[in-house]
């Protein structure tokens, strides 16, 4: 009894989060094949460009999940942060983790990056020093991919920041209550998010980014999490929704990059599918700790942080030698992963750059 009551606990307790983590942590490295792709997928801009191949065109377009993943599963830490503090402890937590990465990226990560840029774009000659002068005063020219200034990969930063410290009344509150949606402890029922998700893409976007969508799928992973029947529910259910995730995928790229209501609506049945799929699956057989779950934990953010401006130098110099095929793909992608984990090894080791990516100031 007292064997099947620890086991029980451990995956109730903290082993039923270790797939949160799983998940997280796949999702960043993700961002190494996903942004080599964006060097070569047809029809976006980026810091440097290769020749288009269909591989990166469709990991691209099949990537529509990534970035609301990352939310959902930020809004599920938060439910389980929420249950220990107070709202002023969680915001100002939120300050020191993701404020002050923030303002070191946009100050010290970012600008190699627009740099890079405008020396592949615009053939700039210059020094670094003399585009630092002008990066930083010249505010006419926002174009992030030909030089210009930007909170480039770090926007998702900004906008975790400002839904965590918006919505953290409401999600105490829910907490506080033991509320949970009964709707998503059924499978139909959980799909009608789609409807609210298509709506809020009507609304106005950010360079790009509409933060509202992004605020939904963070309420969302915080619901999700709110009773363990609903995961229940997500887990028993994962082959129906992996079922609809596929038909969903098959239809974005029937569709290309159209616009439209009747597209965005596709696109987020798509993506909610497999956000359920992947947190089915995930839960099923992600949850097993490990020493690699664990160094990925702290590792991640400042993975994160890093890895954009190493692809985008990486990838500058490869294309000067070849851009078709690949062996540039493979050398961006492997490149800008062993230079962002090895400064990640220095950079941990070290109060004050600890600091500043987030991590606290005394290695764990």
């Amino acid at each position: 009894m007292t064997t099947a009551a620890t086991a029980t606990t451990t995956r109730q307790g903290g082993g039923r989060r270790n797939y949160i983590d799983w998940l997280r942590n796949l999702g960043i490295l993700f961002l190494f094949p996903y942004h080599t792709a964006r060097v070569f997928n047809d029809g976006a801009s980026f810091y440097v460009k290769g020749e288009v191949n269909a591989f990166s065109t469709v990991l691209v377009q099949l990537s529509y999940w990534f970035m609301p993943l990352l939310f959902l599963l930020a809004g599920s830490a938060s439910f389980y942060a929420l249950k220990r503090r107070t709202a002023g402890r969680y915001v100002s937590e939120r300050v020191s983790r993701l404020l002050v990465p923030l303002l070191f990226g946009v100050l010290v990560v970012v600008p190699p990056q627009a740099y890079y840029a405008l020396r592949f774009h615009r053939d700039h000659q210059g020094s670094y020093a003399d585009f630092l002068w002008t990066y930083f005063t010249d505010f006419s020219d926002w174009s992030e991919y030909e030089g210009g200034i930007s909170p480039a990969h770090l926007w998702f930063i900004l906008f975790l920041f400002l839904i965590s410290a918006a919505l953290v009344r409401p999600m105490l509150a829910l907490a506080r209550r033991g509320y949970t949606p009964g709707w998503l402890r059924r499978p139909l029922p959980a799909l009608l998010p789609v409807v609210p998700l298509t709506a809020l893409s009507c609304l106005p976007e950010v360079g790009g980014k509409n933060i509202f969508v992004f605020a939904a799928y963070f309420m969302l992973g915080f619901l999700i999490v709110t009773d363990d029947s609903i995961m229940d529910m997500i887990e028993r259910w994962r082959p129906l929704f992996l079922a609809l995730a596929v038909c969903g995928g098959a239809g974005v790229l029937m569709l290309g990059g159209q616009d439209g209501l009747p597209a965005t609506a596709v696109r987020d049945l798509a993506c909610w599918t497999a956000l359920l799929t992947m947190l089915g699956y995930g839960r099923r057989h992600l949850n097993g700790g490990s020493k690699a779950v664990a160094y990925c934990n702290e590792a991640a953010f400042p993975l994160y942080v890093l890895h954009q401006t190493f692809l985008v130098a990486v990838g500058y110099h490869v294309l000067r030698h070849t851009d078709a095929g690949i062996t540039p793909y493979l050398l961006i992608m492997i490149g800008s992963f062993a230079l962002s984990l090895a400064t990640y090894e220095i950079v941990r080791r070290w109060g004050p750059t600890r600091f500043a990516l987030g991590l606290g100031r005394s290695p764990r």
